[in-house]
């Protein structure tokens, strides 16, 4: 009688090709796990990586113009800080004018003086608010010093908002030959008595008006940067649907290929032991002839 051992033989080779498949399943399920990336080559998802690299490259752009607009707005909002400043100032000067000049305050000669030299005091900050600057950018000039910030990201060929330097000496000349923000402590400060609460009125509401101007730029700026933030967002959703790993999926595969390889190696010892069997019993028949 012939003995056939060819079955057995590739029903032992299949069972190791199936045990290979389900370990190397495993494995990529544990890298999967361990790392909380679906993506961990190019060749789990050549197409996913590239478009993963394309939105990775938008987020690092969005990022840099959202960082741009960010300190352009910090910029305007210390021209606006400076211009608060001013505007105190010109509202203690307007109060010392008024009390300076009114005959019923009962002021004596000493009590003017001190008004008139807080006054001249006061002059002496206002033009020190006249070179401030922001870094090493200037916060106010007459030249009108202006810088294209990009707030789309297109870079050059999308919008752009124009934040620069503000008229602050004009905002002050009050009269013709009199600036507020020219005067200096001393000799050649203006008296109290040669500026009048109308050129204070004036210059107040020119400064109200400095700071209408880089409010408006600074809304602009924090609606742009709310926009990119929100474009982040959604571009980090995007790409981690595409590169991260959906746990609660992978650990239920985890469990597939690991009973598969328990499975098929249960398998494959089930069949090498059967050919053993076999060839004991050879072996035994083999002997007994002899």
């Amino acid at each position: 009688m012939a003995l056939n051992l060819g079955g057995g033989s590739m029903t032992s080779n299949f069972n190791s090709l199936y045990l290979g498949q389900a370990q190397s399943m495993l494995n990529q399920s544990l890298m999967r796990l361990s790392s909380g990336k679906r993506i961990n080559r190019p060749s789990d998802d050549p197409g996913g990586l590239a478009v993963s690299m394309r939105l990775q490259n938008a987020l690092t752009v969005t990022s840099a113009t959202k960082q741009n607009i960010e300190n352009a707005k910090s910029y305007t909002d210390t021209q606006d800080a400076a211009l608060k400043s001013a505007g105190d100032v010109l509202t203690r000067m307007s109060t010392i004018k008024t009390l300076y000049g009114d005959s019923g305050s009962g002021l004596n000669s000493t009590d003017k003086a001190n008004y008139a030299s807080e006054f001249r005091e006061l002059q002496a900050q206002l033009n020190a608010f006249k070179s401030e600057k922001f870094s090493s950018m200037s916060l106010f000039s007459s030249s009108g010093i202006s810088r294209n910030v990009y707030i789309s990201t297109q870079g050059s060929t999308g919008a752009t908002i124009s934040v620069g330097t503000l008229d602050y000496s004009a905002a002050l000349s009050v009269a013709s030959g009199v600036n507020l923000s020219s005067q200096r402590y001393g000799a050649n400060a203006a008296s109290i008595s040669d500026i009048t609460s109308t050129q204070l009125n004036t210059a107040i509401s020119n400064v109200a008006s400095l700071r209408a101007e880089a409010g408006a730029t600074s809304s602009r700026l924090e609606f742009s940067s709310d926009y990119l933030s929100t474009s982040m967002i959604h571009l980090e959703e995007a790409n981690s649907r595409i590169m991260d790993v959906d746990v609660a999926e992978e650990t239920t595969n985890m469990a597939k290929y690991n009973l598969q390889v328990y499975a098929a190696s249960a398998a494959l010892v089930q069949s090498n032991l059967n050919m053993s069997i076999v060839l004991d019993l050879l072996n035994f028949n083999s002997m007994s002839r002899r």
